[in-house]
């Protein structure tokens, strides 16, 4: 189920400082990443310019009539080696997760086990007050001198 889960975080934006490696550089061979789409490629050059002061935003979802709605078209995307994330992109690509994710992509109960999976996270004991924090950055742990953000 871990795919199904997966999901609800895939929706939103990345900065194109998360996965600029992946169009100029990947693993400092001086070339984009192998396993993403050339004319994603292209298109992400566009908004993320290599020597950019801005880090702009793109849509994690690159199919524009559902980049903002929970469906399986993330899942298709990848398929397509159309991930913005390497780590997204992995899960079409690993031998663990491929058949999951294909499964998915050509599913037609995605409403019903997405929602299943959230009812399911709905059922982990949230941490409130000072027990938990929300994270400045969801890739890290804040440091421990931060003051709590929320009270809840």
């Amino acid at each position: 189920m871990y795919t199904w889960r997966y999901r609800g975080h895939t929706i939103g934006i990345a900065h194109c400082s998360l996965f600029q490696d992946r169009l100029y550089n990947f693993q400092n061979s001086g070339k984009p990443d192998p396993t993403m789409d050339a004319t994603l490629i292209a298109s992400l050059r566009i908004t993320c310019a290599q020597n950019a002061t801005v880090d702009r935003t793109v849509n994690l979802d690159q199919n524009p009539l559902s980049s903002k709605v929970i469906d399986k078209s993330f899942y298709n995307q990848i398929m397509l080696r159309r991930g913005i994330l390497q780590i997204d992109q992995q899960l079409a690509l690993d031998g663990l997760t491929k058949s999951k994710v294909a499964a998915i992509a050509a599913s037609s109960d995605f409403n019903t086990k997405f929602g299943q999976a959230m009812v399911k996270m709905g059922a982990i004991q949230v941490l409130t007050g000072t027990q938990g924090e929300i994270r400045k950055s969801c890739r890290a742990i804040n440091p421990q001198n931060m003051i709590p953000i929320i009270n809840i």
